[in-house]
């Protein structure tokens, strides 16, 4: 070999010309574990780039060890080293996985490929962020930050109106300075576009194989259909013209906080929003339970009258139940602080099939019978 060639064989191996045997050897299984460490791929994967870099390293191995050994016995060295046998180099041959013999598993995303929380099966998130979310919420509504929530707390008191009356089939507009005009006459469009809503969560649910949107879609359509077609009308003016305000506020603002558990399709982009509607919801039933507690109590007194027109307008939620319904005073009272107690429970409720995992019961029937057509 000429100097040229040497140099460019030494410059390879990362060595300089005197390196002995054992020094060489040492570069070289450094750079072929340099090479094996930088692969990409699977390690079954054939990759003829890498293959022919750890030949073309292994050639300028052998014939710098030859020169090495050629230059020692041609200056008299009789205990020149033989040459050290390395293993033979043979590519890795692609293994074919084998014919799966049992059904996939259902779709779920993993803790390990997303942000934790975002993450619907991370048992640490279901656990203790809905407890500190709400303690969160609990300090600001005892801080002068109070009065930034308040927004929150009529809307959800008219979308309680509002929500009444759509599921009765009636047009509503809840509006977000305390007022819901509701036309008590029976509007086809209302009921099948609300009908259509529940059907597309189903369908989602159905196809992503998720069962807590198909049990809500399935239970919220029953109910809309006995509000619609078997409640007697008065009861519906119950519910949208009297009882659905301050109600709504209670069941509302707990279905916004129930709701953070349950795993929606993705098409809803659900795992950050629910942050957001826990926030709502809880800043609006931990403000009306508190309120309502006090009331119980007698510390505070059934708010009578409107926002619009103040304590003297006769049309007021409370003023109806009275006036309309035959409530007395200590039938408001109880009802509401009732309400509390029932969507405090329901909230521990959920929160405990999450800790103690109940839910994979869930999961389990939505894996064995909902399979698609094919699958045995």
């Amino acid at each position: 070999m000429n100097e040229g060639e040497l140099e460019q064989r030494y410059a390879a191996l990362g060595v300089q010309p005197g390196v002995t045997l054992e020094e060489l050897e040492r570069a070289y299984l450094k750079k072929n574990f340099g090479l094996l460490k930088g692969r990409t791929g699977s390690a079954t994967e054939a990759n003829p780039q890498l293959d022919a870099e750890r030949r073309a390293l292994r050639d300028h191995y052998d014939r710098l060890v030859d020169h090495l050994r050629a230059s020692q016995l041609a200056g008299g060295d009789g205990a020149a080293r033989r040459k050290p046998q390395l293993p033979a180099y043979h590519a890795p041959r692609p293994v074919v996985a084998p014919p799966p013999t049992a059904p996939l598993p259902v779709p779920a995303r993993r803790e390990a490929e997303e942000w934790a929380p975002l993450a619907f099966d991370n048992w640490k998130v279901n656990t203790f962020v809905p407890p500190a979310l709400l303690l969160l919420t609990f300090l600001v509504n005892l801080s002068p930050l109070k009065f930034l929530l308040t927004g929150f707390h009529v809307w959800m008191h008219e979308f309680g109106h509002a929500t009444a009356a759509w599921m009765c089939g009636f047009r509503a507009t809840p509006l977000p300075f305390g007022w819901t005009p509701v036309e008590p006459v029976y509007s086809h469009f209302v009921y099948f576009g609300v009908l259509l809503m529940f059907v597309i969560l189903f369908l989602a649910g159905l196809k992503e194989r998720k069962v807590w949107p198909m049990l809500a879609a399935v239970v919220l359509a029953a109910v809309q259909y006995y509000m619609t077609w078997r409640m007697p009308e008065l009861r519906q003016e119950f519910w949208w013209g009297a009882f659905g305000g301050v109600g709504g506020e209670f069941y509302l603002s707990t279905l916004f906080m129930l709701s953070f558990w349950v795993q929606l399709p993705e098409k809803f982009r659900w795992g950050a929003c629910r942050y957001v509607f826990f926030l709502i919801g809880a800043t609006a039933f931990l403000n009306i339970w508190w309120h309502w507690r006090d009331v119980y109590r007698g510390l505070e007194e059934i708010p009578f009258g409107s926002m619009i027109n103040g304590e003297e307008d006769a049309g007021g939620d409370m003023n109806k139940l009275m006036d309309g319904f035959g409530w007395k005073k200590f039938d408001i009272r109880r009802t509401y602080w009732l309400l509390g107690g029932w969507c405090w429970a329901a909230l521990g409720l959920m929160w405990l099939i999450f800790v103690l995992r109940l839910n994979q019961a869930a999961d389990w029937v939505a894996g064995r019978f909902m399979r698609p057509a094919g699958e045995s």
